[in-house]
């Protein structure tokens, strides 16, 4: 589910949006019309059309799931472009979303992502669950805290589970590193560190795939722990442009 690190980046856009003119909702509070918009849309659905995915409607959920772009893309475009659909669909026109929620909805209801997660033991175990994670994430996330979108289609999964939950079998591993940006670095680094010895590198930017990325500093933790199995010390930070 949404967690403390995506609320942190949705901070950074409002932050980003109140300082820049160029933002469709500077001036304002962009988070209340955010809030404002996916409250209003969970009551009442704001219809759309995509050009690839055909006809649907936009609930408050799916803008949360599938609306924000956590990363600012290049010259902050994919965060103007945000904006300008917020202002739109608050308006009634959720054409701005209609791609990224309808694609995305099909995407995730097909066997083989519903396989990925339901046989990995990631769907709710009934009701109560589901309320209690429900409560939780919009508690930690109040832009983007909801039940998260995959593991509601797990109800009713009529295979056994392949791989159940279980502690992670540490004993014996060698100290791992990982590697995090500000959308994937508390999930790495929660795994991560079950490892004794291990170390996660914090990436102060936004992005995934840090070894391709091209910034040397990711790239030479990684090259190092691989050539001799040594990870740097926590709380180690790059930062981009390193």
């Amino acid at each position: 589910m949404p967690g403390r690190g995506p609320q942190r980046i949705f901070g950074r856009f409002t932050a980003w949006c109140a300082r820049t003119v160029a933002c469709a909702l500077h001036g304002e509070d962009a988070g209340k019309v955010w809030r404002d918009l996916t409250a209003r849309a969970d009551r009442s659905p704001i219809p759309v059309t995509s050009q690839r995915f055909g006809r649907g409607r936009l609930t408050g959920s799916s803008l949360r799931w599938f609306g924000f772009a956590p990363d600012p893309g290049p010259g902050d475009s994919r965060w103007l472009t945000f904006a300008e659909a917020v202002d739109k669909a608050r308006r009634g026109d959720g054409s701005g979303f209609a791609d990224a929620a309808l694609g995305n909805a099909r995407a995730w209801t097909t066997p083989l992502a519903l396989g990925m997660t339901c046989a990995d033991d990631r769907g709710y175990h009934g009701y109560e669950e589901y309320v209690r994670a429900r409560r939780e994430a919009r508690r930690v996330s109040p832009d983007l805290g909801g039940a998260t979108f995959d593991q509601l289609g797990c109800r009713g999964w009529p295979l056994p589970i392949a791989n159940p939950s279980r502690p992670l079998p540490v004993r014996g591993l060698p100290p791992l590193l990982g590697a995090g940006t500000w959308s994937d670095y508390t999930l790495t680094d929660s795994l991560v560190r079950r490892v004794p010895g291990s170390a996660t590198v914090r990436y102060d930017g936004p992005g995934h795939v840090l070894y391709l990325s091209g910034n040397r500093c990711a790239i030479g933790h990684a090259t190092r722990y691989l050539t001799d199995l040594t990870p740097p010390p926590p709380g180690t930070v790059c930062l981009p442009g390193d």
